[in-house]
């Protein structure tokens, strides 16, 4: 019998999946029958990926946004190489208005006899399709040149707008881009796919009052319009520019790269502590993996409104202002490790994800999740009084949390439609991604792993890589070691002879990435005897229920082990790759304790008195397990007893009672310019009794005056954690739903957030139920 709790959880993914159901039904139209454009033609192409038989060179954009009438023109210039004779050349463009397209095939780079080229278009497919009269040759070059205008984006996505407040009251603007993961086209007409890697030149037309930013340095500095160099070949979402009046400080790395923090002027002397950081973690990354950084300069942007963290377009960074900007009066150390980890996070990206980058979003975890990894190793070794070891103990269990539920997805799942490309932006592919990774690392070593990381980024470099072309890098550095023995030190040697064999890299993480949950290991331990047997964790399903044993079917993992006892110093080493096994220590031991310091993604369950000879181990002396290993012991107690382990903070909610109190913190909020003061004040004014109050707020936040529109869903779901504010964020979110999607799009990590947020915490599922059906 499923708790309200649980019914209201199973609601709200069904929910999702009937709002995704509608997004989706233009699916239909891949069974074979001709889609048909807006003008009523037939469109020449029926599936959502775009064909190979046109490859894009180079993109040569001129984008000219209008501060005042928050709209923009543009040109793009694409030179395209032919692969197979067509007559028509299909890519992406949203929400942009075509006013005139041309080919001319070229002949030495320069383009011969220009040809207009009729322009169909398919908004559920978000494509166009541009006709030629005469034949593309294959084998041969053309420049297409598309003229076009468009709106500055209401949202977060594409070329959108933004706007901040000075001290004295002032309304300043600015435009900004964010492109990933398919959104480039709603700047430029383009191959909105990150295999259709190109070159880019931008230039970008201003006012005078304004500076213009992009991925590569400026080159030539206009009255009205500035050029920026040539790209590296990348990705189109990837591709960044941002017009705005912002400050910034400056220094250089040891290498000779510009790294620059941009910010509002008025909080400018919050960018310190970013540029420090910057420059430390991009020198560490040079080093760690013996490739520099391939452009002039990086830039790191403070964007005042920012749906995401932040964005690591390659060259210039975009950030949420709590996730970059540092006040020295205000910030707390959370708040300082936070901002070192995002900026670890996203410098990890001009490697992982810019320099290589996955072939399809199935396979978005080898940016996201190699870049959450790489921001403990990063700031680790950069900033060890961070103690950032604590914060991937705290990951590891969230993402284990989640993974614990039937709900969860595999690492690398199917996803073709922008709405669910946006949904693999999860936990899963984040946290359980640096998991696992940090699982390899662990029995690798770190010597193996670090030669194949290099080893995989120098053969993909400028290209794009699947999960089987990581794991193919890490098995040759493996046989490269295995193979010269005085590469090994002493401590790879005992990992890489891990089952006394050689380790198929590719058949162990398979296990992990293509089938979605963790497995919990039993263990039985007598003398010197250990039987094992492996089962998947489930939270919310017991044995005796009639699903368990269908929901258990087909799962294996191949776990690599590890485990201390009584009897031995050593850490012992096993690869469970069968349903059950037994160990035969060398010695018997009194205990026995599994998943060392909690490097593995495995739940551990002790049967008979093992729990008994590991409590009666603390109580004699705690200091015989580490200190992660006790935690560790901890959190699997709790998960399997199916007790929350999560804890709700009320920050300041005792001010908040009172009106003159809740008055006065709004104008607290209004006044404060540190980011993070701002989030403890929302988490105040949300925990009054007052649901006047609590309803005043979230008009606030739908405003997005006061309270940005991109906090919005924080708001919610602070609001929607207080008794009083349940069913008020509930008919709020109900009341708004078409405003919302039309400002955060469906898929989107806020919509996810505001559905969870005023979900998770409701006692009355029924009015969740009853809007399903409605």
């Amino acid at each position: 019998m499923l708790s309200k709790r649980e019914m209201v959880l199973l609601i709200a993914g069904i929910l999702l999946q009937f709002l995704l159901s509608s997004a989706l039904s233009t699916n239909d139209h891949e069974s074979g029958d001709a889609p048909i454009a807006s003008n009523g033609q037939k469109f020449p192409w029926n599936k959502m990926r775009l064909p190979n038989r046109i490859i894009p060179l180079h993109y040569d954009l001129l984008i000219h946004p209008n501060l005042t009438t928050l709209s923009f023109t543009g040109v793009a210039k694409i030179e395209v190489s032919v692969k197979q004779d067509t007559n028509s050349i299909v890519l992406h463009s949203k929400y942009l208005e075509i006013t005139s397209a041309t080919i001319a095939l070229t002949q030495d780079g320069i383009a011969q006899h220009e040809k207009a080229m009729n322009v169909l278009e398919f908004p559920p497919y978000e494509q166009i399709a541009l006709q030629s009269i005469e034949p593309l040759g294959a084998g041969e070059k053309y420049i297409i040149n598309i003229n076009y205008a468009a709106n500055l984006s209401d949202g977060f996505y594409g070329f959108y707008k933004s706007s901040y407040k000075t001290q004295d009251g002032k309304t300043r603007l600015l435009a900004s881009t964010h492109f990933e993961p398919t959104s480039a086209r709603m700047a430029f007409p383009c191959f909105d796919e990150p295999s259709f890697k190109a070159n880019f030149s931008v230039k970008i037309r201003r006012g005078s009052q304004y500076i213009a930013l992009s991925n590569m340095p400026m080159v030539r500095e206009g009255l009205f319009e500035d050029h920026f160099a040539v790209s590296v070949r990348m990705s189109t979402y990837l591709v960044a520019f941002i017009v705005c009046d912002f400050k910034s400080v400056s220094a250089v790395t040891s290498t000779g790269i510009k790294v620059s923090i941009y910010a509002v002027p008025d909080k400018w002397s919050q960018t310190h502590y970013a540029l420090e950081a910057a420059v430390k973690l991009l020198e560490f990354y040079e080093n760690y993996f013996n490739i520099y950084f391939p452009l002039p300069k990086q830039d790191l942007v403070a964007i005042p409104d920012f749906q995401s963290g932040a964005m690591e377009n390659w060259g210039l960074i975009t950030y949420r202002e709590t996730a970059l900007l540092y006040d020295s009066v205000t910030s707390s150390a959370s708040d300082k490790l936070w901002i070192t980890m995002v900026i670890g996070h996203e410098l990890a990206h001009q490697w992982f994800g810019n320099l290589v980058t996955m072939e399809w979003w199935n396979d978005i975890w080898l940016n996201e999740g190699f870049a959450r990894y790489m921001e403990f190793v990063s700031v680790g070794a950069t900033y060890p009084k961070l103690q950032v070891d604590d914060y991937l103990l705290n990951t590891c269990f969230g993402a284990m949390g989640r993974d614990s539920m039937n709900s969860s997805r595999a690492i690398s799942t199917v996803a073709e439609s922008p709405t669910q490309i946006k949904e693999m932006f999860d936990t899963v592919s984040y946290e359980k991604g640096a998991c696992i990774l940090h699982m390899l690392r662990n029995f690798l070593t770190e010597e193996v792993f670090q030669s194949g990381l290099v080893s995989y980024l120098r053969k993909y470099s400028y290209g794009n890589a699947k999960n089987e072309d990581l794991w193919n890098s890490m098995a040759n550095v493996s046989k490269i070691y295995s193979d010269n023995q005085g590469y090994f030190s002493s401590k790879t040697k005992q990992n890489y002879l891990y089952t006394e064999g050689h380790l198929d890299i590719k058949e162990v993480m398979n296990t992990w990435t293509l089938q979605k949950g963790l497995p919990v290991i039993i263990v039985e331990h007598s003398g010197s005897l250990i039987r094992l047997r492996q089962e998947r964790f489930l939270k919310g399903v017991l044995p005796e229920d009639p699903v368990w044993e269908s929901l258990q079917s087909g799962y294996l993992w191949h776990i690599p082990l590890t485990y201390i006892t009584s009897s031995s110093d050593r850490i012992g080493r096993y690869l469970l790759k069968t349903k059950s096994d037994t160990i035969k220590l060398d010695k018997e031991a009194d205990w026995v304790k599994f998943n060392v310091d909690m490097n593995g993604y495995y739940i551990v369950h002790y049967e008979h008195s093992g729990w008994d000879a590991l409590v009666n181990l603390l109580d004699q002396d705690h200091t015989l397990l580490s200190m992660k290993d006790r935690t560790h012991l901890i959190h699997n107690a709790f998960q399997l007893v199916s007790l929350p382990t999560d804890v709700l903070e009320i920050v300041y909610s005792v001010g908040a009672q009172s009106a003159d109190g809740w008055e006065y913190l709004l104008k607290k909020y209004i006044q404060s310019m540190s980011g993070a003061e701002k989030i403890k004040i929302v988490n105040a004014l949300a925990a009054t009794r007052d649901p006047e109050k609590l309803a005043q707020l979230l008009e606030i936040g739908m405003e997005g005056n006061v309270i940005k529109l991109q906090d919005l869903a924080h708001v919610v779901a602070a609001v929607s954690r207080n008794p009083v504010g349940h069913l008020l964020a509930w008919n709020f979110v109900k009341t708004n739903w078409n405003k919302l999607i039309e400002k955060f799009e469906l898929g989107s990590f806020t919509i996810r957030w505001l559905m969870v947020g005023t979900t998770s915490h409701r006692k009355n599922w029924r009015r969740l139920v009853a809007f399903v059906i409605v």
